[in-house]
């Protein structure tokens, strides 16, 4: 009644369970929420998302980036059911631990504190990063003036085995080219639905037929003068009125 909002107002009582999200206690705040934020269990994501799903609610969790690539993920980015929040600095989020896991993806920070790379908030909930258009150069501009020895002077190579071409970094996807274009999968921190459209990624087979070359029988990662590339996100420029 004092009419200020703050820690006095808070209503709050401790958890009877363990706070495992697959009680029925948690389950029950689920429902009661608006919005979920937290930080699931990695080797639980695909289970906490489908458990988030399952209630239509808004999110922002944190996951690791090659979540991307679950077959029960990457359709929800595909159909722009879920997206990429903000992120993190560089990729890079540090998190308070009582013990340090060995693990070549693991860095320590300091006392019980790690940084571990990779990081990426996953949400549903409308951000205006996401509806920022990225600044590029042509396919000519590119060859000519790009920074990465891969694309100047060198130009776009087509896969092996998917028609495509390969593109290694984000900033260097042509303005200007018409087809499907293969790019690391951390473009979708850059990726306006507005400005693309995503058509599949390597990863679970997760391909058209129609991108896949028929003389070649591998399709899952995409080949490069017969060198196995990184899983690949399929893109192409998102036509006018499209």
């Amino acid at each position: 009644g004092d009419g200020v909002i703050d820690v006095e107002d808070l209503e709050w009582a401790y958890l009877e369970g363990s706070g495992d999200f697959r009680s029925d206690e948690i389950k029950a705040l689920r429902d009661e929420a608006d919005i979920v934020i937290t930080n699931p269990p990695f080797s639980l994501f695909k289970e906490f998302l489908a458990w988030i799903l399952e209630a239509d609610k808004e999110f922002v969790i944190v996951g690791n980036q090659n979540a991307l690539t679950y077959k029960e993920v990457f359709p929800l980015i595909k159909e722009n059911k879920m997206w990429l929040g903000k992120g993190f600095t560089r990729n890079m989020a540090h998190f308070y631990t009582p013990y340090v896991p060995e693990s070549k993806w693991i860095e320590q920070e300091g006392d019980h504190i790690v940084r571990v790379a990779g990081i990426q908030w996953f949400t549903n909930i409308e951000h205006g990063k996401r509806h920022e258009p990225l600044a590029l150069m042509t396919e000519a501009d590119n060859i000519k003036y790009s920074k990465h020895k891969e694309v100047k002077g060198v130009g776009y190579k087509t896969y092996d085995n998917y028609d495509a071409i390969e593109v290694p970094f984000t900033d260097a996807i042509p303005s200007d080219y018409g087809g499907i274009m293969g790019v690391p999968i951390t473009f979708l921190t850059k990726y306006s639905p507005e400005q693309f459209v995503i058509v599949g990624m390597s990863a679970n087979g997760a391909v058209p037929e129609e991108m896949k070359l028929p003389h070649y029988k591998k399709h899952n990662e995409p080949h490069l003068e017969g060198a196995k590339k990184y899983q690949r996100l399929f893109i192409r420029h998102r036509k006018a009125g499209e």
